[in-house]
């Protein structure tokens, strides 16, 4: 499939050698940053020391990448400004009105599972009822309360749009691996500051990965609570419905978060996950990355991915039973008509018309596009290494019974 435009890669010939020195100035622009974070917010980088420097360590990681592009650079900069400047934001507005903190919430719904399992149809699924509610992709990049004026909702609606337009016009097929748009309900991990999931889509950042390894997320989904409080807060409360494929990474801290949440875990056969998470990896290293080596992506997707369900299997052996559903992607794709009301009876959810037209309508979608195509060989990946490497797991999946309802 084709990757970049042509006016992507003449940007990153044309200016590669602006990126020449990265590795000095680190710091600086990280300085560079956290001061522009400030001036917006009226925030202090004293209290976001840690945030500060774990950013600090990722952009050192991708600076000392061989092949770093300009594009690539200048959009990791964008990025965690945004980030910081959010976080400040969401610091300030609790400062001001810590009221905010107080706001409940009830039995969130947290959709999660490898990437590429349905966890988008599954996401959108779930956000569909009126008493229900997904954060929205501007949401997460500007985050203000229920009340705010319409003016400021406006402009982070628009630079939202800003994000995700400049991403279509980087990649073109993007749209047809994971379509996103301001308004439109998306995952957490554009607001969680370190799932190293969506980093490791920039490239293959060895210290940032190594630093992540064993890290304590609790201070993320504090922030992701806090986040859904503002969003509530003078506004009409809903049952929060959020989605990540990270969270498998930090099921323990998500739980100790949210008490009360409802995990969806979707699952499908890794061997063809694989592939699919493969392809989204290339298209976003075509960015950020002058060149690469297909094989490479698919050694570190096969290493991110059995780690992440690894994790995520012993640390759903400590959670109460209520805390998980298990969701196969053959009964969830295969038989919506079926398995999606028996999804909402668990959850507790309305199934009627409204339901079922939605339903139908998402199942159509992919229909109006072309076709996401990949193949794993390309990644340097066989179908019996990619099993053995996941152990019991493509078993489990196999045998996954599907839901039943409730009694």
């Amino acid at each position: 499939m084709g990757r970049t435009t042509f006016t992507v890669t003449a940007l990153n010939t044309l200016f590669a050698p602006a990126v020449i020195g990265r590795r000095g100035r680190v710091d600086s622009s990280i300085d560079k940053i956290v001061a522009s974070a400030e001036r917006a917010t009226g925030g202090s980088a004293d209290d976001h020391r840690d945030l500060i420097e774990g950013y600090r360590i990722l952009l050192g990681s991708y600076a000392n990448g061989r092949y770093v592009s300009f594009v690539g650079w200048s959009a990791i900069l964008m990025d965690i400004e945004r980030r910081i400047t959010n976080r400040m934001r969401v610091a300030r507005t609790i400062a001001e009105r810590p009221e905010i903190e107080r706001e409940v919430i009830r039995e969130p719904i947290v959709v999660t599972g490898l990437p590429r399992t349905a966890t988008t149809l599954a996401h959108n699924l779930l956000a569909g009822p009126a008493a229900n509610r997904a954060p929205l992709l501007w949401e997460l990049l500007t985050t203000l309360p229920g009340d705010a004026d319409e003016a400021a909702k406006e402009a982070g609606i628009a630079d939202a749009k800003k994000f995700t337009d400049g991403l279509e016009q980087a990649v073109p097929t993007f749209p047809d691996i994971h379509k996103m748009a301001p308004e439109l309900p998306e995952e957490c991990i554009f607001l969680m500051p370190f799932h190293s999931l969506l980093w490791n889509l920039c490239g293959p950042l060895h210290e940032f990965r190594e630093w992540c390894e064993g890290r304590d997320y609790s201070d993320d989904y504090r922030y992701l609570k806090q986040t859904l409080q503002i969003l509530q807060h003078k506004s009409e409360s809903r049952r929060w419905v959020l989605k990540s494929p990270g969270h498998l990474w930090s099921l323990r801290a998500l739980i100790d978060a949210f008490p009360d949440a409802r995990v969806v875990w979707t699952h499908r056969d890794p061997v063809t996950v694989m592939g699919s998470f493969c392809s989204l990896m290339e298209a976003s290293w075509s960015v950020y990355q002058r060149r690469y080596d297909p094989a490479q992506i698919g050694a570190l997707s096969l290493a991110m991915l059995t780690e992440s369900i690894a994790d995520a299997r012993e640390i759903r052996l400590t959670l109460r039973q209520e805390n998980l559903i298990d969701v196969g992607y053959p009964h969830l794709a295969g038989d919506p008509a079926m398995q999606v009301p028996r999804l909402f009876d668990r959850l507790g959810l309305p199934w009627g018309q409204a339901e079922a037209d939605n339903l139908q309508y998402l199942i159509d979608l992919p229909t109006k596009r072309r076709k996401h195509e990949y193949t794993l060989s390309r990644y340097g990946l066989s179908q019996a290494e990619v099993e053995e490497a996941f152990g019991d797991y493509p078993s489990l999946v196999n045998n996954l019974p599907a839901l039943a309802k409730r009694h």
